[in-house]
């Protein structure tokens, strides 16, 4: 029996929400002998599994794929009282001042980027999620630096990419954060290094995390969700509605974010003995929750494939939910809409030259996020409409 389940395909990933459609339907859930794991995607069940961390534990990993040395040592591979005492050294960097001042930094360079006829988008986001993540780190370092380390991290890196990695740009950005935090060097201003400088944990175990976190994890969430926000607005024909009109912009990034959960899946560990989906899990067994298949589940959501401005998104696992929902949600959203602006005021009206079957999938080591690497866009309309009435 062929496989239903292979993240780290890129027919399986262009073909994955017929697929979800399949497993959702079935009395059990599916269980992938590629994986060792049991696959859920009813939007109730990986609710479930995302609401209950004393049951489905994260401190043996959430990746698809994982590491052992990631095992409580971050956000996303602890449990409580590990993962509250990490989110609480950098919480503060996430915070409503420096999302502002990180989004105005990211409108200055998309304003740059976004300015040619024809455009790889999908090379475009990648720089401007790689100056998102310099701003939100705020290394007392050379920026240009350290954006072009967060852009070969995620084209190279172990833990970002499952092919042709390369460790060197991941060693380098770690000896940059090591020198600065050893050296103790000022900070130059508000994010993740400033806030570390300062609560100086005595426990070091998530300064990897901390920092690495936000160059792959972080990183790729963002950049897929800008690509399939891109990608949503041409398929559904929503580019004109938002040139006429810009209050939708909202609307639109929360059904394009559950249209296309870039992070789609997340990985958990039984602890104790539950029955969901028709099978008796047991202490020990490893599942997976997609929050992509959980996210069109139509018992969940009344026409589940249509892009709706309209829509009631409440229940949009996109971002994660529960005590591991993303902390990078506000600012997310805050760059989505700082970057739609912009495409809106220098692009307009563009359509999509990548053909459906054509798109390339980046297949990351996890296999818990989705990146397309050669989507092209066109613009097509010279002229814009800003009258928010129309």
């Amino acid at each position: 029996m062929p496989e239903l389940f292979n993240p780290h395909s890129n027919e399986w990933l262009l073909n994955k929400f017929e697929i979800y459609k399949d497993l959702r339907s079935r009395d059990t859930a599916y269980y992938s002998e590629k994986y060792k794991m049991h696959i859920f995607t009813r939007h109730s069940d990986v609710k479930t599994i995302l609401s209950n961390p004393e049951v489905f534990s994260s401190a043996r990993g959430n990746l698809v794929n994982e590491h052992e040395f990631r095992f409580g040592r971050t956000l996303g591979a602890s449990d409580d009282p590990a993962h509250n005492i990490f989110k609480n050294i950098v919480k503060n960097a996430y915070g409503k001042e420096n999302i502002s001042r990180i989004a105005e930094v990211f409108e200055r360079n998309a304003k740059t980027l976004l300015v040619k006829e024809t455009l790889n988008i999908s090379k475009v986001i990648e720089e401007l999620t790689a100056w998102a993540t310099t701003e939100l780190l705020n290394l007392p370092y050379e920026k240009e630096k350290i954006k072009n380390l967060m852009i070969d991290i995620q084209r190279y890196s172990p833990l970002a990419v499952a092919n042709n990695a390369d460790s060197t740009s991941d060693d380098e950005f770690m000896k940059i954060v090591q020198w600065a935090i050893k050296s103790k060097i000022e900070p130059t201003g508000p994010g993740i290094y400033k806030e570390f400088i300062e609560k100086h944990p005595a426990d070091l175990r998530p300064l990897v995390s901390l920092f690495q976190g936000p160059t792959i994890s972080g990183a790729s969430s963002l950049t897929g969700a800008l690509q399939f926000l891109t990608l949503d607005l041409y398929r559904h024909d929503i580019i004109e509605k938002l040139l006429k009109n810009r209050q939708l912009i909202p609307q639109a990034i929360d059904e394009s974010l559950r249209l296309h959960a870039s992070t789609g899946r997340f990985s958990r560990t039984v602890t104790k003995d539950i029955t969901l989906h028709g099978i008796d899990l047991v202490p020990g067994n490893r599942v997976v929750a997609c929050l992509d298949a959980a996210n069109r589940d139509p018992a969940q959501y009344d026409n589940p494939d249509k892009f709706d401005l309209n829509r009631n998104t409440t229940g949009n696992m996109a971002f994660g939910y529960g005590m591991h929902a993303c902390i990078a949600l506000a600012i997310s959203k805050s760059l989505m809409h700082t970057y739609l602006e912009v495409l809106l005021d220098q692009i307009g009206n563009y359509k999509i030259l990548t053909q459906d079957l054509e798109m390339e999938y980046l297949m990351t080591s996890s296999g818990n996020n989705d990146l397309i690497t050669n989507l092209y866009i066109e613009k097509t309309v010279n002229s814009t409409f800003n009258d928010a009435s129309a």
